[in-house]
């Protein structure tokens, strides 16, 4: 075993003042120990030993990964840009620019760039303040007041109620925005997949501690639709739609998103696009609802 259990790529150079550098070429990273910090590990510190493992200086199982995960990056050639056709989006953005969403979201231009950024493989699509906030903010008092039926299963605890065609007010509104003609388009352009009309729509309710368990949405469904009805919301209120693989030791998060006033995520669900709405620590408001194929 190398010294301190130093992954063997780790190379240790000794300092005139007692203290070594280590340089992680792989990583391409360069770590200063003092002479203090050098003792401490040639006894055995667990606190100095834990130094090291949080920068993965160490051989452990997550190490090794980073480290195959890196020759394997280096060995393998650049991916392609993708093979896709050459199509005019400038009718279709202007066509959604024409709804009634946030000023900024007018802006042809920007839609163009959502659709082009879906078209080259993007995942899961984030349209900050997407919603006015006006009518986000409406939403999310109508959204509280509705009489919401409360779910308790192995994968879901919270609350909600469909948002059809019999509810009026700022949800109906919104689920308008949404099942026009030209955001189903732009959103299907965005998303590589075709929406038919009939968005089904709810209005969910997580209290603290409430969740939803890892899931990868189902199999009819051709496209997922979330909107934050959180005014003020932030990372430490919890929360957040996380998205990964999971794993023997949970959920190895790639992404969050946050519930926040006005904002969107659409994205296109698979077998593996495993994702989880972690628990929030005060009252979290939704509107979640799918695009069936």
């Amino acid at each position: 075993m190398s010294r301190w259990n130093l992954r063997p790529e780790v190379m240790v150079e000794a300092r005139d003042d007692g203290g070594v550098d280590l340089l992680d070429p792989l990583f391409e990273r360069l770590m200063h120990l003092d002479a203090a910090m050098v003792a401490s590990l040639d006894e055995g510190d667990d606190v100095a030993l834990a130094e090291l493992d949080v920068r993965h200086f160490r051989s452990c199982p997550e190490a090794d990964a980073l480290r195959r995960a890196a020759w394997y990056a280096r060995l393998r050639p650049e991916p392609a840009a993708p093979s896709v056709p050459s199509v005019d989006c400038r009718p279709l953005a202007q066509a959604v620019a024409a709804l009634a969403w946030a000023d900024a979201w007018r802006d042809a231009e920007r839609w163009r760039r959502l659709i082009e950024g879906g078209r080259a493989g993007g995942g899961p699509r984030c349209l900050s303040g997407l919603i006015p906030t006006a009518l986000a903010a409406e939403a999310a008092a109508q959204a509280a007041s509705l009489p919401l039926s409360p779910m308790a299963t192995s994968v879901v605890t919270g609350s909600r109620a469909l948002v059809d065609e019999q509810v009026g007010g700022a949800l109906a509104l919104v689920r308008g925005l949404f099942d026009a003609p030209e955001a189903r388009a732009a959103f299907g352009a965005a998303l590589g997949r075709e929406l038919a009309r009939g968005l089904v729509l709810n209005a969910w309710a997580l209290m603290p501690g409430e969740r939803m368990a890892v899931h990868p949405d189902g199999a009819r469904y051709a496209a997922t639709l979330v909107v934050g009805l959180n005014a003020g919301w932030t990372a430490g209120d919890g929360g957040a739609i996380a998205f990964g693989e999971p794993g023997s030791d949970g959920l190895h998060v790639r992404s969050r998103w946050l519930p926040h006033l006005g904002d969107v995520l659409v994205f296109a669900p698979t077998a593996d696009t495993w994702h989880a709405v972690e628990p929030p620590t005060r009252p979290r408001y939704t509107l979640s609802g799918w695009w069936l194929g």
